[in-house]
This record gives C-alpha cells, structure tokens and sequence, in this order.
C-alpha cells in the first residue's frame, strides 16, 4: 500500500523532469540544500538537513550503501530517471565522453530499484551505479535534498574526491532544468589529475 501511494505522488509529479523541447535549459545557478526550489512555477521547501563542501558524503548517504571504490565519484542527484530532463541528466553522466575512465558515475533517485534497473538496461547506460532512496527518503531528509510535497529528491550533481569528501556541488533552483554536468565533469577530471 505505502509503494503504491508513492507511485500515485511520483506520478502526480512527473512534470517536473518532463520538458517539450529536445533538450532542458542548463541553469548555472544554485540553492543551498534545505532551502526552496521552484518546480513547474510553484514554490516547495525542502525538507531541513544538511550537506555542505568539505562533507564526507558516505556519512550522510549511510541509508544507501554505497559501494565506494576510492575513486573521484559524480554522483547525479534527480527525481525520477524515467522522465525527460531526468532521463537526459543520467544520459550526459553516462554517455560523457569527456570524463576520464577513472572517475566513478553514480545516481540517487526515489525510483524503485527494480525500476532504476530497468531503466539501466534499456538505456544501454550500465557504467553508472543507481541508487534508490524510496524506503523512507532517509538520504534525502539528512541531506535536506528532500522535496516537501511531492517527496522527490531535488535536482543537483556532486563531486566527491578518493575519500568521499564533497569537493563541488550545484543544486538547481528550478527542478526542470539541468545542472551544469560539463562543469561538474571538468571539476572531477581536474581533481583526478591533482591526486
């Protein structure tokens, strides 16, 4: 019953990773998470919690476990990977061909894990690791990534170095456009090349 009324509010809320044109706007911006986000022109507030530069961020993503290899990691956080500006964020962090083989690709939603690995193999984009906070938002309520309402993690990536400490984050303000994935892969490249 509880995964069948989360399904009913994901549903409710897919617009905000859909888009009519071919590809989202980058949004070179970014909000602090526990803040406010705008989603299809309407106000949300994220849940409080916090995640700052300088966190290691496998402490506050405890809930996933996380298969951490010691290695530069972008972790790509959206909604709901079976949605158009979802979908072409997890696209352009799996078909980059300007990161080095070195760095790690993961990304977090609250899809179910059954479905994040559908997704995973109709997609053909089987080089990123998926991670599902559907339980109990767990990681996004710590984090303060968690969107209150609609209960869906907000749009944003990060960069984390060999220890898992976050070294480069961008959230955007408006949920249906995209961070700016090429900075974040020319951060992460730069900071494998100063290890």
């Amino acid at each position: 019953m509880r995964y069948a009324i989360f399904g009913m509010v994901l549903t409710s809320f897919i617009g905000a990773c859909t888009t009519t044109q071919p590809a989202a706007k980058i949004n070179q911006d970014t909000i602090q998470p526990g803040s406010k986000i705008t989603m299809k022109g309407q106000e949300f507030t994220l849940h409080p919690g916090t995640l700052q530069l300088g966190d290691n961020f496998l402490d506050k993503a405890k809930d996933l476990d996380i298969k951490f290899r010691n290695r530069i990691t972008i972790v790509s956080i959206v909604p709901s990977i079976d949605t158009a500006v979802c979908e072409e964020q997890t696209h352009q962090l799996g078909e980059s061909t300007t990161l080095t083989p070195e760095v790690d690709r993961i990304v977090i939603s609250r899809d179910l894990p059954m479905a994040q690995k559908r997704f995973a193999a109709e997609s053909g984009l089987e080089n990123i690791q998926y991670y599902s906070d559907y339980k109990d938002a767990g990681f996004g309520k710590t984090t303060g990534l968690l969107i209150k309402g609609p209960e869906l993690l907000t749009r944003g990536v990060l960069v984390l170095d060999q220890k898992g400490v976050i070294r480069y984050m961008q959230f955007v303000p408006k949920v249906e456009e995209l961070p700016d994935m090429e900075k974040a892969f020319a951060f992460a490249n730069q900071l494998g090349a100063n290890k």
